[in-house]
């Protein structure tokens, strides 16, 4: 049996060289399905969902995930690094936000106690 060297990503969809994929003994050829490029960013594309989830949900408001398309890794790499850095600007707008109603809540309870 002739061993391949070369797999193609499901993510990118390029014939990579096999060290180029991570380790996944549940596959047949031991790898994984996405190239390592692909696997950083679906994990930074889900962390950041996840952070934008979290703190529009303790905000009270609800942010339309239309910034991350569904084949993240086809997307070049400033395309991904500005649609990350959009994310993690709502997130930091978000929290300021919710800092902001805290401050102000405060403030009027001090002026009605007083």
């Amino acid at each position: 049996m002739v061993e391949k060297r070369e797999k193609c990503c499901t993510g990118c969809k390029k014939e990579l060289s096999l060290n180029l994929f991570y380790k996944n003994k549940t596959n047949e050829d031991g790898k994984s399905i996405y190239c390592k490029t692909c696997t950083k960013l679906n994990a930074k594309k889900y962390y950041q969902q996840k952070l934008l989830k979290q703190a529009s949900q303790s905000n009270g408001f609800h942010i339309k995930d239309v910034i991350f398309p569904s084949n993240f890794v086809s997307m070049d790499t400033k395309k991904a690094d500005v649609a990350l850095k959009i994310a993690l600007i709502q997130r930091l707008m978000l929290t300021v936000s919710s800092e902001l109603r805290e401050l102000a809540e405060s403030l009027s309870e001090e002026k009605i106690g007083v």
